[in-house]
C-alpha cells in the first residue's frame, strides 16, 4: 500500500512537472510554439514518455488551461471586498487587471486556436471564474439588484469582460487613455445594461 502511495506521489510529481514546463514553454514562444516533441527534450525526457500522462497536446492544455482558470478564481475572488453589484463590479475589472498583468496566460487560455476545454458549450462547468461570477450575479439577480435569467446575465457580463480584455491584450494604446479607464468604463456600461431591462436564456 505504502509504496502504491509513494508512486501516485511521484507520478502527480511528474506530471505536474510537465505541465509547469509546458507553462513555460507557452511563455516564452506562445502557444502555437508548444509540441510534446519540442516539451520531451526540455525535459530530457523520451518524446513518447510524455504519452504517458497525457494522451495528446489537447489533454495536456485542457488540464493547463483547468488549473489556469482556478489561479484566475482565486485571484478574482480575493479581490472582491463588496457585495452586491459593488461586488460585480470589483471582480470583472479585477478580470480585465490580470489580462492586462499577463497577457501571455490570457492568450493561451481564451484566444487560442482551440479552446483548451472540451466543454464549450459550458463555461461554468470548467471554468470556476465564471462560475464564481455567476454567484455574485444570483445574489444581485435575488436580492433585485439585477435583473434577468441568472445564466444569461452572467454570460452578457462575461462576454463583455473579455471584449475589453482582449483589447487591452492586443492593442498598445486602449482608448479612454489608460486601460483602467477603459475596463471600468466597459463594465460600467453592461452594469448599466443588465439593470435596465431584463435578459431572458435560450
Amino acid at each position: 500500500m505504502a509504496s502504491r502511495v509513494v508512486r501516485e506521489r511521484v507520478r502527480g510529481e511528474v506530471r505536474q512537472g510537465i505541465l509547469d514546463e509546458a507553462e513555460r514553454l507557452i511563455r516564452e514562444e506562445g502557444l502555437p510554439g508548444l509540441t510534446m516533441r519540442k516539451l520531451a527534450s526540455r525535459l530530457g525526457y523520451a518524446p513518447m514518455s510524455l504519452y504517458s500522462y497525457f494522451a495528446d497536446k489537447q489533454a495536456l492544455l485542457r488540464e493547463l488551461g483547468r488549473q489556469g482558470f482556478e489561479v484566475i478564481a482565486r485571484r478574482l475572488e480575493g479581490a472582491v471586498e463588496r457585495g452586491g453589484v459593488d461586488g460585480v463590479r470589483e471582480l470583472l475589472v479585477e478580470f480585465v487587471r490580470y489580462a492586462h498583468e499577463d497577457p501571455v496566460h490570457y492568450r493561451a487560455l481564451f484566444l487560442g486556436d482551440r479552446p483548451v476545454t472540451d466543454r464549450p458549450e459550458c463555461p461554468d462547468a470548467v471554468n470556476p471564474a465564471f462560475a464564481l461570477l455567476s454567484e455574485h450575479v444570483a445574489e444581485c439577480v435575488a436580492r433585485g439588484a439585477l435583473s434577468g435569467d441568472v445564466l444569461a446575465t452572467s454570460t452578457v457580463l462575461w462576454t463583455a469582460v473579455h471584449g475589453a480584455a482582449t483589447v487591452v491584450v492586443t492593442f498598445e494604446h486602449c482608448p479612454f487613455g489608460s486601460w483602467e479607464t477603459y475596463a471600468e468604463t466597459m463594465v460600467d456600461t453592461a452594469l448599466a445594461g443588465v439593470r435596465a431591462r431584463p435578459l431572458t436564456g435560450g
